[in-house]
């Protein structure tokens, strides 16, 4: 069998185990463990390494780091690993190396699992990072991961709360750890792992189920990666057959990492989410639910946790696109591979005579309503971009060397170059109500911290 694809990225963090050979106490007594800790911290500070948990254990260690360089963290371990067998080796009067295996690794999507690696790790032994990240005491191996020091503003504080978070989580979540570091796979979301693929190069195992569109049919294809599984023309004769169910739940977008939007939407989403404009030559409205590790804004049970829905979701599990050979030749696609779809189950979508149902008119009209309003948000977004008002944005965490950037490529509009517009042009957008859904932007950027409040939430 081959090994396992090492996945390095930088200031990303890392799981790492390494186990002892079968039988063999890599750690014999408190003067072995005082070593390793030296050993550890000297290679620490000598390859940028910031530590946030690590346990000792007779028989293995693990640890959770940020490495600023990624290809650093081979040379760290091959690295350890051989000043520590030396100290063990000379001390017991052996030969030979004590580590059972290569060191497992598992890259940790931070937004969604940071905590519950700490905790899983802090939960073996009393050789540990839990009095620091517990009860807030010093450790000079301990390097606090930004989301931890954003918990408060005092060590003491931020120990509270994240022992509040840790008593708060899952057996299950735990469960996902082990199962991820056991088999060398991300400790994180599917769509975070397709991001993660884009920008190494490299495919890595994962649950996803990546669908496409039919290549006669011009789609966008964000969409389809992260929402529709199957999209397919709809045939009356190959789907006579076929029902939909009422849409119960929005377990389908769970990933997407913003909404597209239709400008008559902006002022009741703005009201919860951050609305921005998507970079590239077509600019669109999207609103951010996201902080890069799946839509926050749809909860446990799949529920919209704000009262309206947008009407991108509604659409599901339907769609409308232009064919390749003629772009205002629309055809319906359905995801053919959404749970919604039953041959037993729900209204159907053709009647005896092969003829659309009421279920199936009523979702045309409700698509093509869509596509309309679509062209015109499209229209605005352009007319807005071209006036030259828009700057690029992000949103990140920590500072200096210790940033993050979590979501990035999005625009706003700069208040400053919109105030210098012509009269004649503000004018303009006023009567065409423009201005509204700009205020309306601009006010939405306010709920960027709403997000990792959201976020903050889910993970106690």
């Amino acid at each position: 069998m081959g090994r396992k694809i090492r996945v390095l990225v930088e200031n990303v963090p890392q799981h790492i185990l390494l186990q002892g050979i079968y039988g063999v106490d890599i750690f014999q007594d408190d003067e072995d463990y005082e070593s390793f800790k030296d050993i550890f911290f000297d290679l620490k500070k000598r390859y940028s390494v910031s530590v946030h948990s690590y346990t000792l254990m007779s028989s293995f260690f693990e640890f959770l780091a940020t490495f600023k360089n990624s290809e650093d963290l081979p040379k760290f371990m091959q690295t350890l690993g051989r000043v520590y067998v030396r100290f063990y080796n000379k001390k017991y009067d052996r030969t030979g190396t004590l580590w059972g295996s290569r060191y497992k690794a598992s890259l940790v999507q931070e937004q969604l699992y940071l905590f519950d690696v700490m905790k899983y790790i802090e939960s073996f032994g009393e050789i540990n990072s839990k009095k620091c990240n517990y009860y807030g005491l010093k450790d000079e191996i301990v390097t606090p991961h930004t989301l931890y020091k954003n918990l408060g503003f005092s060590d003491d504080v931020r120990a509270l709360k994240y022992k509040e978070i840790c008593d708060n989580l899952e057996l299950s979540r735990f469960e996902f750890v082990k199962e991820r570091i056991e088999k060398q796979k991300p400790t994180a979301s599917d769509a975070y792992i397709s991001h993660i693929e884009t920008l190494v190069g490299k495919i890595i195992e994962s649950n996803t189920t990546r669908g496409r569109p039919k290549k006669n049919i011009k789609n966008d294809k964000r969409e389809n990666k992260k929402m529709y599984k199957n999209l397919v023309v709809l045939d009356k004769t190959k789907h006579k057959d076929l029902k939909v169910k009422g849409m119960s739940d929005l377990f389908f977008a769970k990933d997407l990492n913003f909404i597209p939007m239709i400008a008559g939407e902006v002022e009741l989403v703005s009201k919860s989410f951050p609305v921005v404009f998507s970079g590239g030559e077509n600019p669109s409205l999207i609103a951010i639910t996201s902080l890069g590790g799946g839509c926050l804004a749809i909860n446990s049970e799949g529920k919209w946790i704000e009262s309206y829905v947008p009407s991108f979701l509604r659409r599901y599990p339907f769609s409308l696109a232009s064919t390749q050979d003629n772009v205002n030749q629309k055809v319906i696609l359905i995801d053919e591979d959404s749970a919604l779809f039953s041959q037993s189950e729900g209204s159907p979508l053709f009647d005896e005579n092969g003829e659309q149902s009421e279920t199936l008119a009523h979702a045309i009209t409700f698509l093509q309503s869509y596509d309309n309003n679509n062209i015109v948000t499209q229209n605005v977004a352009k007319l807005i971009s071209d006036s030259g008002i828009l700057e690029e944005r992000e949103i990140s965490v920590g500072e200096g060397e210790e940033k993050k950037v979590l979501v990035k490529g999005f625009l706003v509009v700069n208040k400053e170059k919109l105030n210098e517009l012509s009269d004649d042009v503000l004018a303009s957008w006023v009567r065409n109500g423009i201005i509204n859904l700009i205020e309306a932007h601009l006010k939405s950027l306010e709920n960027i911290q709403k997000l990792f409040e959201i976020l903050y939430k889910q993970q106690i």
